[in-house]
């Protein structure tokens, strides 16, 4: 009986300190982004030498999307966020913008062109989580759908596209 009684206050002691390790592990989700917040303007340059300015987006409402082709979670987003493309695509003052964590461009390229994702601004730097952007907007998990105001600020994160779609409407007015 003993033996098991010192088992039980072990685990009871050791869950606290679990619990707060975990919490500053630099993966979780307490490293997100505060809401509301200024988007992070880091710049950064693709393969194609197009170069990733999120103020260059000022005055509109802005759908920014973190993704890889290998997530399939990602790509199932991606419908839906074609979708919302598709609603919003001829309204200039929504910018859909594209970052993806992708290593291989083959495959970042043929998920595009795949999923049907028809925006101009698609960002890569093969970097994986180390990218600049990814850490600027402290990514630790894809797919991540941020909502940036016209000013340029971060209103709405989520990992649903779903979940900002009528948020969009009240950021045009």
């Amino acid at each position: 009986m003993k033996k098991h009684k010192f088992t039980i206050i072990g685990l009871l002691l050791a869950l606290p300190i679990f619990f707060i390790v975990y919490s500053f592990y630099p993966g979780q989700a307490n490293t997100q982004l505060k809401i509301p917040t200024i988007a992070p303007t880091i710049l950064s340059t693709n393969l194609y030498g197009d170069s990733f300015d999120i103020s260059k987006y000022k005055g509109k409402v802005v759908v920014l999307n973190f993704w890889a082709s290998w997530s399939k979670a990602s790509r199932a987003e991606n419908k839906n966020l074609v979708r919302i493309y598709q609603k919003y695509k001829n309204n200039n003052k929504v910018a859909f913008v594209s970052v993806s964590l992708d290593t291989d461009e083959l495959s970042w390229k043929s998920a595009i062109e795949e999923d049907e994702c028809l925006w101009k601004a698609h960002f890569c730097d093969f970097k994986k989580y180390d990218s600049p952007i990814a850490k600027a907007y402290k990514i630790n998990t894809i797919p991540v759908f941020y909502l940036i105001d016209k000013s340029n600020t971060v209103v709405q994160t989520t990992p649903k596209v779903i979940d900002i779609e009528t948020a969009i409407d009240g950021l045009l007015k």
